[in-house]
């Protein structure tokens, strides 16, 4: 009976024990093991059970996202605007054991990676990259620039930049300083890194990151709005200048048509005129090589009559011997 007791407790102990001997990963995870007692870290990131012998686990997404907007991310221009930007990135964490153990060994967990370094980096890039630019500039097009930009720093490194106050000119003429910031290029061509990335330090990938647009104050979306509308109308200037161009060609290759028409239609008339003149010219030719014909018959007729007339006198005045001898 004892023995069955004893039997009993120590397999309620291990059903009670068994999830600190036994862990499972699932997949789209890793997990680190510290061992228990010896202290000695682990990974795993094969899928499926495996022993735990009463370490300590703590897991790790295989990948993950973030979204700008529910970190509450702001950046401030060249020009002093403040706008909140929304857009998401999606980040792979490493699969190198050594850098998995680093960067367990330096935030001790996924909430605390994600907070100190993927959140605080996309923020250093934004706020970097918004630098280069005024609010204004970061409006439609200028967004992809923004997001490349941004994207470029987050992978490599905080990019060096140089400064300079140059003069220009709004849409309304009004002329005023602005600050401009440039990236700074070595001899190869390639951005000099002032602050290397701290992902690409511990084997984090970039998958895809993206602004889909940014919150600009009142003032902000009052002067994109005239820009837009100052774009739009140097488009219409345009488009009608072009069309004015193009019905002028077309005016005026008409009028070579219309000129090209009438010079053929008078070439037609004046051919057809030569032909109906060569035509009465042929027909009165013809009637007058007819009349000579008939004049000439008629004359050798008459004459012929005449010849005939004059020897029926001949023949009745004449004697018989010389009717003879004339026949």
């Amino acid at each position: 009976m004892y023995k069955y007791l004893t039997l009993g407790a120590a397999g309620i102990l291990f059903l009670c024990c068994s999830s600190m001997i036994f862990e499972t990963n699932t997949f789209g995870n890793y997990q680190i093991k510290q061992a228990a007692g010896t202290g000695t870290i682990t990974v795993r990131n094969d899928a499926g059970l495996y022993l735990q012998m009463f370490g300590a686990i703590t897991t790790y997404p295989v990948s993950e996202d973030i979204d700008f907007e529910a970190q509450n991310l702001q950046v401030r221009f060249n020009d002093g605007s403040v706008a909140k930007v929304k857009g998401t990135v999606k980040f792979k964490l490493p699969t190198n054991p050594e850098q998995q153990k680093e960067l367990h060994r330096d935030y001790a967990g996924y909430a605390n990676v994600e907070r100190d370094l993927i959140v605080r980096n996309v923020a250093e890039a934004l706020s970097n990259t918004a630098t280069y630019m005024v609010a204004e500039d970061s409006y439609a097009a200028g967004r992809a620039v923004f997001s490349d930009l941004a994207m470029q720093q987050l992978k490599d490194g905080i990019y060096k930049t140089s400064t300079k106050v140059v003069d220009v000119i709004d849409t309304d003429g009004t002329k005023f300083k602005k600050k401009e910031i440039k990236v700074v290029y070595d001899e190869n061509g390639n951005p000099v890194i002032q602050k290397p990335s701290l992902l690409k330090h511990y084997g984090i990938e970039i998958l895809q990151f993206v602004v889909n647009d940014f919150e600009y104050d009142d003032k902000i979306n009052e002067l994109i709005s005239r820009k837009k509308d100052a774009e739009q109308n140097k488009v219409v200037a345009m488009a009608n200048a072009e069309k004015a161009k193009q019905d002028a060609i077309t005016a005026e290759e008409q009028g070579k048509a219309r000129i090209a028409e009438a010079r053929a239609e008078a070439e037609v008339k004046k051919a057809t005129e030569v032909t109906e003149a060569e035509k009465r010219a042929a027909v009165a030719k013809i009637k007058a090589e007819q009349d000579k014909e008939v004049a000439r018959l008629s004359a050798e007729m008459e004459q012929s009559s005449k010849k005939r007339k004059l020897r029926s006198c001949m023949m009745k005045m004449a004697t018989p011997s010389f009717r003879n001898h004339l026949f």
